[in-house]
């Protein structure tokens, strides 16, 4: 038997067997409502802990390292996450390469906060894997976050505040800026923001550069001092309110991204692009919807951009008892470059987009693609959900590529004319045992179309990998 099949084994029974140790633990009902442990750490706030009386006190694990007071005015927050995970791919990247690995990733972090003005916030974050330095999944030990905040404003229902330093973000559906989850690192930026929040309304000013992740002991940079740096610029403003049901949102933004080196399909060189957006969500009875529409312009060496994208995700429940039972239609339709050599370019750039937002696969990304995916969510038991998903990807225009996350072109046209790129069968199970402690299934089947056959490797491709999640 191989070493990795042997690890598989051994990984999957271990998973197994802490599971069932730990859902014994997670059906002791708890009656006291306890704040989710949010996707952005830097976001969590155990000030309610300071009320000794809270019936929330003993719903929190390891409760003593969330406010630790340090002084009258001085309380320090500790907490962190140990992801592990085994992914196992046949054929990667459409070749005949067969590939299985480990990998797991340690964060710690530290909010401090001095008064009601100032907080400091730090985390650090270890990645490892199994079969060597990989780009975005090792990192001996670095510095992932660390900035100040400092309440400008705090009264009532409104608070403006400044945030400096490296630090995560993520806005709406993560079509441009996301944390990037799929990986085993997930992204930051040395960046500055002024945050301006008035009930659940929001409005985020935001400038900085992403950071770069290297191999070893903290060598993550930005060069965001740099005039050359080597990583994009981002600046712009994101603005979210409720609509009046309170069940709707409406959001509308403006972002800037200027690169030293980009290359779209017959363009390379300095790149300063505009995105303009408008994102609708929320749910109307059983129907649940969210349609965004992104719109760019700019120029890339002296091509003029004018690129689009626009996602319908639209989902209707069948059912309110049982597994409740989901029907979903997902539609994706990014700009492509429409000529060659005419000094313009449409592809749609997704910047820092979550790659995982587009399919379970993560094997295309959303420039010159045109995407159908119907889906049905299950929910058999509490915290378990079941999502299958069957996407089609096409090209959008013949004369353009196909793009890899975030957005690289992997695949010239080289005169093809097919637009068919390929299918996937997609599976994705979720257990949140509890508050503190998930369990994640993800699998897909990417079937090669014509486009893909006629420009190089096509074997099919197929990819699983589950998923232990511990945070505290």
């Amino acid at each position: 038997m191989s070493n990795p099949l042997k690890s598989a084994i051994y990984f999957i029974g271990g998973l197994l067997f802490i599971c069932q140790s730990l859902l014994i633990h997670a059906q002791t009902k708890n009656k006291n409502d306890v704040p989710p442990i949010s996707t952005l750490r830097a976001e969590e706030s155990y000030v309610f802990l300071q009320n000794k009386d809270s019936a929330n006190r003993t719903a929190i694990f390891l409760k003593p390292l969330k406010w630790i007071s340090l002084g009258k005015h001085v309380h320090l927050t500790l907490g962190g996450e140990y992801r592990a995970r085994l992914e196992h791919f046949t054929n990667r990247n459409y070749t005949t390469e067969d590939e299985t690995f480990y990998s797991q990733r340690l964060s710690l972090h530290a909010s401090l906060r001095l008064g009601t003005k100032i907080r400091l916030f730090g985390e650090v974050y270890h990645g490892y894997v199994s079969n060597g330095n990989q780009l975005l999944e090792s990192d001996e030990l670095d510095l992932h976050q660390a900035f100040v905040e400092w309440n400008i404003l705090q009264k009532n229902n409104t608070l403006i505040s400044f945030r400096a330093g490296r630090q995560e973000i993520g806005y709406g559906t993560s079509r441009l800026i996301g944390i990037r989850e799929g990986p085993n690192l997930r992204r930051s930026f040395d960046m500055a923001r002024l945050i301006l929040q008035q009930g659940k309304a929001f409005l985020n000013f935001l400038y900085g550069r992403e950071t770069n992740i290297n191999f070893y002991a903290f060598d993550n940079t930005s060069n965001i001092f740099e005039a050359q740096g080597n990583s994009p610029i981002l600046w712009g403003v994101y603005w979210q309110r409720p609509l009046p049901s309170d069940i709707r949102k409406l959001d509308i933004y403006y972002f800037g991204f200027k690169s030293n080196l980009a290359q779209f399909n017959d363009v390379l060189g300095e790149e300063l692009r505009h995105s303009l957006g408008i994102r609708s969500y929320g749910k109307l009875g059983r129907f649940s919807y969210n349609t965004e529409l992104i719109y760019q312009f700019g120029t890339i060496n002296n091509a003029h951009i004018a690129a689009f994208n626009l996602e319908a995700d639209w989902k209707f429940l069948l059912a309110k008892k049982g597994w409740k039972p989901m029907l979903g239609i997902k539609l994706d339709w990014s700009s492509g470059d429409e000529s060659v050599g005419d000094g313009k370019i449409q592809t749609f750039n997704p910047m820092f987009v979550n790659p995982a937002t587009y399919s379970l696969a993560a094997v295309n990304t959303p420039a010159n693609i045109t995407s159908f995916h119907p889906n049905i969510t299950l929910t058999p038991a509490k915290g378990l959900v079941i999502l299958i998903d069957y996407a089609l990807f096409y090209r959008t225009q013949t004369a353009d590529g196909v793009y890899v996350p975030p957005r690289f072109l992997t695949r010239p046209a080289n005169g093809s004319t097919d637009k068919h790129i390929g299918d996937v069968v997609g599976l994705q199970i979720r257990y949140d045992l509890h508050r503190n402690i998930a369990f994640d299934v993800r699998s897909s089947y990417f079937i090669p179309g014509k486009f893909l056959k006629d420009s190089g490797a096509t074997e099919s491709t197929f990819y699983i990998a589950p998923t232990l999640s511990l945070k505290f």
